[in-house]
């Protein structure tokens, strides 16, 4: 059996009192979008851009439906992920001095001064990298940040 529309058409075939589009694969819609999400795409347009998708009807509707993810969600996202990184690392070096002033440990201006060297040069060192890799580098600290959110929400 074979079905044709102007947009569409499909071999279909059955199999075990079920009808089976041949070539296509049943996935799971979770499945679909975390590959979608974590593969690099777009160059697949080019060869795929025209393909047609199966979709359920409800499935459409509803992504249709919901709200759009922008940049500016996305900046927003870094700069609260980097705010609670600070905070964080505050929070952590706080409790660490704490900690070695009760075991008789202090540190004096020395001591916070190569500290502080230490992170000036690691950040010199990041940006510095950073600049090495050609790219949108925006989009390289959002999709980290996004990354290290989804890890830290399971």
């Amino acid at each position: 059996m074979q079905l044709k529309s102007p947009d569409l058409e499909v071999k279909l075939r059955e199999e075990r009192n079920r009808t089976v589009i041949e070539g296509k694969t049943s996935v799971p819609f979770k499945t679909f979008v975390a590959l979608i999400l974590q593969r690099k795409i777009i160059p697949l347009f080019k060869d795929w851009g025209d393909e047609p998708v199966i979709v359920n009807s409800e499935l459409l509707t509803s992504i249709a439906s919901a709200s759009q993810d922008s940049q500016e969600n996305r900046t927003q996202v870094v700069i609260v992920t980097l705010g609670v990184g600070v905070l964080t690392g505050v929070f952590a070096f706080a409790i660490a001095q704490s900690l070695l002033m009760v075991t008789g440990i202090t540190l004096g201006q020395k001591e916070l001064l190569i500290i502080a060297g230490g992170l000036v040069g690691l950040s010199l060192l990041a940006s510095a990298l950073s600049k090495v890799q050609r790219g949108n580098r925006a989009q390289k600290v959002t999709d980290k940040m996004e990354k290290v959110a989804s890890l830290l929400s399971k």
